[in-house]
Parts: structure tokens; C-alpha cells; sequence
């Protein structure tokens, strides 16, 4: 029975950061709007490609190379570089799958 309130507890706790994970990165997309769009559909200025249009793994990738290179990028490298700066890697991951999971558009 002990074992059976650890598990639950466990499940519960992993849900509820699961939640936490998505509401703080729908939070955090409110800061990308103004250059992606509200479905993230734009291709922002300086840009090449719609995040939308990304698979979360190609979001991650470059959302990282933002925080973590500075080297990346292209002419608004810098105002990626300031966006990124101050989300953890796990708020870059739940914003990568925040924007796959809600506005993913096939090529």
C-alpha cells in the first residue's frame, strides 16, 4: 500500500510539473509574438523561416544556440541573444514544445 501512495504521489507531482511546464511557456511565447506572430507563423524580421514551421527538436537546437553560442545567428542574433537570456534550458525545451505542440505547420 506504501508503495502504491509513492507512486501516485510521484504521478501527481510529475503531472503538475508537466502543467507548470506549459503554462510558463505559454507565458514565455508572449514574449516572441511581436516578431513571429501569435500562432508563431511570421517569419520575424531578419529571418528566413516561420518557427511554425520547425519540428520542436529544430526549435530547441536553435533556441540553445542563441542562449549558449554567440557566435549564432544571423543580423538579429542580438535581440535573440536578450529573449533567450534569462530561460533556463528547461524553459527553452517546454517553449520548443509549446510551439510544435499548438502551431506546427507541414512544410
Amino acid at each position: 500500500m506504501r508503495m502504491v501512495k509513492i507512486i501516485t504521489t510521484a504521478l501527481f507531482v510529475a503531472g503538475s510539473l508537466s502543467f507548470a511546464s506549459a503554462a510558463t511557456a505559454e507565458a514565455n511565447f508572449k514574449r516572441c509574438i511581436a516578431c513571429h506572430g501569435v500562432k508563431a507563423e511570421k517569419v520575424p524580421p531578419g529571418g528566413t523561416i516561420a518557427s511554425a514551421t520547425l519540428k520542436a527538436d529544430e526549435i530547441k537546437k536553435t533556441l540553445r544556440g542563441y542562449k549558449n553560442d554567440k557566435t549564432y545567428g544571423g543580423k538579429m542574433k542580438m535581440t535573440m541573444q536578450l529573449q533567450v537570456k534569462p530561460f533556463s534550458e528547461e524553459d527553452l525545451d517546454a517553449l520548443a514544445d509549446y510551439i510544435f505542440t499548438n502551431f506546427y505547420i507541414a512544410k
